[in-house]
């Protein structure tokens, strides 16, 4: 797949790309796009290319040439089984020379009816994975900008799993704990926030959203206690310890 020169691009504006899914979520993905590039100035001979992404899965869509609005209909995302949790990026390219002459990424598919995914939404999105080969029922998986949590396929669709007790009990203050305990086990976390994207300003906005304040830099025991007091205060919003201990009482873990 060819590369591009990324020296000098524009960055396109998000509110400037429109993507519109045609059913919902876990429908086999089909997208409407409409974009406005009337006021960046791109040659109109340089070309338009949609990237949707989601981990390992990757597509390059030609839309065609940079107009003031480019529009496509019908677009099927082939590579992908559903819609979930899918970024796309914008591309507007010279491909005689190679260069990159704008971008725009993160962008958000929009359902039919205006609503985001509620999967795209959260701080901590859930995906239906094989993780045979891996051993486990759930695990992290994250880089700078976004962690998501991974649960086994075979337990169930995600919108089962993330209602059940066990994940609101035990998985998610569980996850939450280890994302915090990375956060901060880096040590260069942003204090001033600059980077709204970056995974550690969303989790430290996040906890202290919640009440759970700020952790200290270089402080590994008091941070230990701060990170204590988060996943407390998120277990008490989800506030399900009397149902976990009830059903407990009835022979649920039997």
């Amino acid at each position: 797949m060819k590369r591009f020169n990324y020296t000098g691009r524009k960055k396109i504006l998000r509110e400037d790309v429109k993507i519109r899914l045609q059913g919902n979520f876990n429908d086999k993905p089909i997208v409407d796009v409409v974009m406005n590039l009337s006021d960046y100035g791109f040659p109109q001979e340089s070309s338009v290319f949609l990237e949707p992404q989601r981990k390992t899965r990757f597509m390059r869509i030609e839309l065609g040439e940079a107009a003031n609005s480019v529009r496509r209909n019908s677009i099927k995302l082939t590579e992908f089984d559903d819609a979930q949790d899918i970024d796309f990026r914008v591309k507007v390219v010279d491909a005689s020379k190679g260069l990159l002459l704008g971008i725009a990424e993160n962008i958000k598919p929009y359902s039919k009816d205006d609503q985001l995914d509620e999967n795209q939404q959260s701080i901590l999105p859930v995906s239906s994975v094989d993780l045979s080969s891996a051993g486990v029922l759930w695990r992290i998986s994250q880089d700078d900008q976004k962690a998501v949590l991974e649960i086994e396929r075979e337990l169930g669709s995600r919108d089962q799993v993330v209602r059940s007790l066990m994940f609101r009990a035990f998985i998610l203050p569980a996850a939450m704990r280890q994302i915090l305990v990375q956060v901060l086990s880096e040590d260069d976390w942003d204090e001033e926030f600059s980077d709204p994207q970056d995974l550690s300003t969303k989790w430290l906005l996040f906890t202290r959203q919640i009440g759970a304040g700020m952790p200290e830099k270089n402080a590994a025991d008091r941070n230990e206690e701060w990170i204590d007091t988060a996943v407390r205060i998120l277990a008490n919003r989800i506030g399900v310890r009397r149902e976990a201990i009830e059903a407990s009482a009835e022979g649920a873990w039997k």
